[in-house]
């Protein structure tokens, strides 16, 4: 997560470098190493603007139970996570596709749920591809309720150690196994693969496993995503003050920076 500064632009730069050749012949006496070009592509992503407004009578904000409008804004506030939520889920959906129990598109079927061999494939699929772990030594999973549902009820399912303070900034974590510590995303995403011929109606639900620097999300500077109160504010669009806004804006973007370094699994459910 990044912050980008005012009078910039809107778009975003990285650049992703491709790794080196690794030597082992040793050098001769008197010789230099030998010399190769970096090579590396640019990865752009570009600002959005994103939110929402909500409109309420004088006469309710009077008369309802709901003092200072605090459930409404907590609503609206609901919101603006979801949406900042649902724009990454849609960008790691982009990552390199992984099919449960080592099975493609054309063979996925019913059976395949999420389970700790799936686990232990998708740390060796990242790790082969290089991917980064986070500083705690650990790659991140985010999966729904429908494959936490077969997860936890795998008999191999273990919770690692008890979470330290620091951990408990990751809201609804579940656990920790073979190298992957799991959050859990209620933001369900499903739907069936096109290109699946044998197990044609079969439901797919997506589950992310990503390492460290894998994707990147970025806001604006002076117009981060927050919230706006406005209690009966009397101005041009409410000359009499009828009317109460609860609002959100921001600027915003996400983008996938390397997708061999996030696993877009699908599982089914049983």
């Amino acid at each position: 997560m990044r912050t980008h500064p005012v009078n910039e632009g809107r778009t975003v730069n990285f650049t992703r470098y491709t790794p080196l050749t690794i030597i082992t012949d040793p050098l001769g006496e008197l010789s230099n190493p030998v010399t190769c070009a970096i090579t590396a592509c640019t990865v752009a992503m570009t600002l959005s603007e994103y939110g929402l407004t909500t409109i309420h009578s004088k006469l309710l904000t009077l008369v309802s139970i709901d003092s200072s409008m605090k459930e409404k804004v907590e609503l609206v506030g609901q919101n603006m996570g979801e949406v900042l939520n649902r724009l990454v889920r849609a960008e790691l959906q982009n990552g390199t596709s992984f099919y449960g129990n080592g099975h493609s598109v054309s063979t996925f079927t019913a059976g395949d749920t999420l389970d700790a061999c799936d686990i232990r494939q998708i740390t060796k699929a990242l790790e082969i591809a290089k991917a980064r772990p986070y500083k705690d030594g650990m790659f991140i999973g985010k999966t729904d309720p429908i494959s936490k549902y077969n997860l936890i009820g795998d008999t191999t399912w273990v919770n690692a150690k008890t979470y330290s303070d620091v951990k408990d900034l990751y809201k609804g974590e579940m656990g920790e196994l073979y190298q992957v510590r799991w959050l859990l995303n209620k933001d369900v995403s499903s739907g069936t693969e096109a290109t699946s011929t044998a197990s044609s109606g079969v439901i797919r639900y997506y589950t992310y496993v990503h390492g460290d620097n894998s994707f990147g999300c970025y806001d604006l500077s002076q117009d981060k995503p927050r919230l706006y109160i406005l209690p009966n504010q009397v101005d041009s669009n409410s000359p009499a003050g009828r009317v109460s806004y609860v609002s959100w804006a921001g600027s915003y973007a996400v983008k996938l920076l390397n997708s061999d370094w996030v696993q877009a699994c699908r599982f089914a459910l049983v």
